[in-house]
């Protein structure tokens, strides 16, 4: 990824936040995929509209922002760009929302982790956003907004073959595998390579053991320790019996060879399939800027 100009807004917040999970048996994120699918379709157009701005009109951004963002987000929104709409430079920002999975989904509240793309025509970036929409009116508002993330998960229904229990079992199960396939520490290259090889699976598992000795001497030269940050998370992007696609998003702790600690934000999709009682990854497809 090239490097951002200050106009990225995303890139240069790092705001965390405690999110609130909704009661046990109140989630219907995919379980209603047909509701779900339209929030977020919602909440992606109002994210586009109050992400882009050009500082030739910075009236339709406030246009924007009046018409999508309501509560606490609005003071939100109004630090990311305060330093862009200070700028004496043009900024014309075109944001997408590349990927977005709904974490909780109550019908009139929707809680969703994005990813984010913003072009400034000269430099590209990607971010991590967490959203929470209510609607109001018939309309969905965006009422809260986090970069780079770290929030619990919702209370997780029972895994009793319930859609939702599907569901929850699977988003575990992908931030349990995700947690053996991206903590490496360079002092135990075998057994970081054997953490991963137990939670892989189908083409995942066939490339690891084909290539495991390039994995395990790459695992040694780093030279680094890597683990999850907290709160990693993870939400369903489709869930199709005992296989599932989720966005997990964490901002990994690296600390070098001399204890040097560094955070860097890591997103990714991971493709699971249940095994037993568990869930194996078979494929993983680190989101990066296009």
């Amino acid at each position: 990824m090239r490097r951002a100009l200050p106009a990225l807004v995303l890139l240069t917040s790092a705001c965390t936040v405690t999110g609130t999970a909704v009661p046990v048996g109140g989630n219907l994120a995919l379980v209603d995929a047909h509701r779900t699918g339209a929030a977020l379709d919602a909440v992606k157009t109002a994210a586009e509209a109050v992400f882009s701005y050009d500082s030739a009109n910075p009236a339709a951004f406030d246009q924007a922002v009046a018409a999508n963002v309501t509560g606490a987000a609005k003071t939100q929104l109004t630090a990311l760009f305060e330093p862009i709409r200070k700028s004496t430079r043009p900024v014309r920002l075109v944001t997408r929302v590349r990927q977005a999975a709904a974490l909780e989904f109550t019908g009139d509240r929707l809680r969703d982790l994005a990813v984010l793309q913003q072009d400034s025509g000269t430099s590209k970036g990607l971010a991590a956003v967490a959203f929470t929409a209510v609607r109001e009116g018939g309309r969905w508002r965006l009422s809260d907004i986090v970069v780079n993330p770290a929030q619990p998960p919702p209370a997780p229904q029972p895994d009793d073959g319930s859609a939702g229990g599907v569901r929850d079992s699977a988003l575990a199960g992908a931030r349990a595998a995700a947690g053996a396939l991206f903590t490496t520490d360079s002092g135990d290259p075998e057994g970081s390579y054997a953490r991963a090889e137990a939670v892989a699976a189908g083409p995942l598992l066939a490339d690891y053991r084909a290539k495991k000795a390039s994995y395990v001497e790459a695992i040694r030269a780093s030279g680094t320790k890597v683990a999850l940050g907290p709160a990693p998370m993870a939400g369903a992007v489709a869930l199709t019996g005992g296989r599932a696609i989720v966005l997990f998003f964490t901002t990994l702790q690296v600390t070098d060879a001399t204890g040097k600690l560094t955070s860097r934000p890591f997103t990714t999709e991971l493709d699971v399939v249940r095994e037993g009682a568990g869930w194996k990854v078979t494929a993983v497809r680190p989101v990066t800027a296009t």
